[in-house]
């Protein structure tokens, strides 16, 4: 299931001697299935779980966030969302958490917030997980740019397993704009339940919650996920910190291992 690969032999490689702590951050895109990008050929069919790796090797490059123009307004914008909707509020009230920690991202687009994350928030080292190999590949000519000696990268063939996580030592695991691309809600729950037995100190995780058709938004194909969901799913997790609800539905949660 599990393929990894490395630009270079990493003096912080993770599996060595466990003496790095990871810290794992899981990605969600921002925009529903119903609006993909212009160069896309694909249509939403109930293939669309069967096929998901050629689905996001395919898709528009906006869409799938290697590509920061278009609607996504470019690099530093979308930064400047980021740390206002999740990174500079918890950070402020909790301490930089990723502060020499390493950090393993699933859905990881073109590798901008690992980028971000090892040199503003000095993150030890950075794991980019993807289904696909086009994000893959694209995350690397960034990273290779600042930071060679401090990334791996991961690809896997579906969901989140435990084993993808076991050669690693996580601190934190973030999701931020891939949940709501799942295909289904049986696909969520078991990516929650491999979350909740990990044992990762930290999760962050956005969502778009349940009841977005009612503000009108576009959510054709989207999974919707309550909070009432995740504290089910996430029974060894205690919810520590959480976004105002943006104006589409958005909500980024901090979670904590109940001890």
């Amino acid at each position: 299931r599990l393929h990894a690969f490395r630009p270079a032999r990493s003096p912080l490689d993770t599996r060595k001697q466990g003496s790095v702590f990871p810290l794992v951050m899981f990605i969600s895109t921002c925009c529903s299935l119903a609006s993909l990008g212009a160069n896309s050929s694909y249509d939403m069919t109930p293939d669309y779980e069967k096929n998901l790796a050629g689905f996001w090797n395919k898709v528009g490059k906006t869409y799938a966030h290697i590509d920061y123009g278009g609607y996504l307004k470019g690099e530093d914008q979308l930064i400047q969302v980021w740390e206002k909707s999740w990174l500079r509020n918890f950070s402020t009230q909790n301490g930089n958490i990723f502060e020499n920690a390493t950090v393993m991202e699933y859905g990881i687009g073109g590798g901008l917030l690992g980028k971000h994350l090892l040199e503003k928030y000095n993150a030890r080292h950075y794991i980019g997980v993807d289904i696909a190999e086009r994000q893959l590949e694209e995350a690397s000519k960034r990273l290779d740019d600042c930071c060679r000696y401090k990334y791996s990268r991961v690809k896997v063939d579906g969901s989140l397993n435990a084993a993808d996580l076991q050669p690693f030592r996580i601190d934190v695991f973030v999701s931020q704009a891939v949940m709501q691309h799942f295909p289904s809600a049986s696909y969520t729950r078991n990516f929650l339940g491999v979350l909740s037995q990990s044992r990762i100190p930290y999760l962050m995780l956005q969502v778009r919650e349940g009841d977005a058709r009612k503000q009108g938004t576009s959510v054709t194909f989207a999974q919707l996920v309550s909070r009432e969901m995740l504290e089910k799913h996430l029974p060894n997790y205690q919810m520590i910190w959480q976004s105002p609800r943006g104006r589409k539905g958005y909500v980024f949660y901090w979670w904590h291992l109940r001890h």
